[in-house]
């Protein structure tokens, strides 16, 4: 009797610790691995256990991306499937009838509309992030993807944008009140992202090569195309880069196919363009890079660029969306308008030719992520606002 009276206490204890946690409901597109994902997983690895407790639906499918989470998480895939499914409006409900969390947050486009869902079900604060721009839509001039969010903001109490550029996309051209939004900047752990004493075990092969790196998804909205263009253009116009350069891409997706046709396709490429695929270890690749390329169409705030400027690494990349403010020009690295495939292939050979002013550049740039992107001032912003401070 003493025992059975033991359990309903030890099980009662539980409950109420549970209810003095918020419990913060994620809903994302697809759970893989990706900047945004990363996000995720970095605010859940380190906000406070005591406080809050998580949960996270995939509308689609969750990988073993989900086991970056340093404990058990409990989580959910509803199998959307493609174009309009109208049973996932049905099955959110009934799950978050279930769940009651605190917290409801989602992430970017594909998400936003599922506020009424929750709004229906009673979630006490909800919240959606903006973290990047689409493929389909990397101005944000869509007005229809415009009306869409302006409409599903009014079951919403809180708007995160992940850069100023972003900030101010979403005040002037969606139309979103001021006092609804709030600017929390992308962060990393600068401790893990320290190119001291790391020993890496990645891409020894190319020991004495000068290696430029990209580590993304494939995928249009990258234009990893303009990368392979212009590396194969300063291999043209070199024969020094082209003896000593080698480009390694770490990531897989769509475009992966048709990248590595474009290589095989030009002689030139075939020995001096790797694809490793999809890796979690990505410190273990940093370490060996000497400059960190991307040439994207659209950005928010990169974590890749961030890692990467930590790691010590100076980059080329182009000059759209949040990129602006995480750089600076001529100092932590070199970049060029979207697009320009002439004055990409200047950056590469520019890097390789000028070593000296390269490792200088490496330098500046870790100091200026330790300085500006620091992952303690991006959690506690997270944690205020879960706390439904603002």
């Amino acid at each position: 009797m003493k025992l059975v009276k033991l359990i309903i206490f030890k099980e009662m204890f539980k409950i109420e610790m549970n209810k003095s946690k918020r419990h913060v409901c994620h809903l994302v597109h697809s759970f893989d691995i990706g900047g945004l994902e990363r996000i995720i997983v970095n605010c859940i690895n380190n906000l406070d256990n005591e406080k809050f407790h998580h949960t996270i639906i995939s509308l689609t499918h969750i990988t073993d991306f989900i086991n970056e989470i340093n404990f058990p998480i409990t989580h959910y895939s509803l199998n959307k499937k493609e174009g309009n499914d109208i049973s996932v409006y049905f099955k959110l409900y009934r799950l978050l009838n279930e769940l009651k969390p605190d917290v409801f947050h989602t992430y970017n486009l594909g998400t936003v509309e599922y506020h009424w869902v929750a709004m229906f079900a009673r979630v006490p604060l909800r919240i959606h992030a903006e973290h990047g721009r689409d493929s389909y839509d990397p101005n944000g001039a869509s007005k229809k993807y415009q009306l869409i969010r302006k409409i599903c903001s009014y079951a919403i109490h809180r708007v995160v944008a992940v850069s100023q550029d972003l900030s101010d996309w979403l005040v002037c051209e969606v139309g979103i009140p001021s006092k609804k939004l709030h600017l929390i900047v992308n962060g990393i752990d600068t401790n893990y992202f320290n190119p001291e004493g790391v020993v890496s075990q990645e891409l020894n092969e190319l020991d004495g090569k000068f290696i430029f790196g990209h580590v993304a998804r494939l995928h249009s909205i990258k234009n990893q195309t303009l990368m392979l263009k212009s590396f194969l253009m300063a291999c043209k116009n070199s024969s020094e880069f082209s003896d000593q350069c080698i480009l390694v891409i770490v990531g897989d997706g769509p475009d992966r196919k048709c990248l590595e046709n474009f290589v095989s396709e030009n002689p030139v490429l075939k020995e001096r363009v790797l694809f490793t695929g999809s890796k979690t270890n990505v410190r273990d690749f940093y370490c060996r890079f000497d400059a960190f390329l991307m040439s994207s169409i659209a950005e928010g705030i990169p974590m890749t660029l961030l890692e990467s400027m930590s790691m010590s690494i100076p980059h080329l990349v182009t000059l759209v969306g949040g990129i602006k403010e995480v750089i600076k020009e001529e100092e932590t690295g070199l970049s060029v308008h979207s697009d320009d495939v002439c004055n990409y292939s200047r950056g590469l050979l520019d890097l390789f030719v000028k070593k000296e002013r390269t490792k200088i550049m490496s330098v500046k740039a870790r100091n200026r992520i330790i300085e500006k992107f620091n992952q303690d001032i991006m959690i506690e912003a997270y944690s205020d606002i879960y706390l439904g401070n603002g």
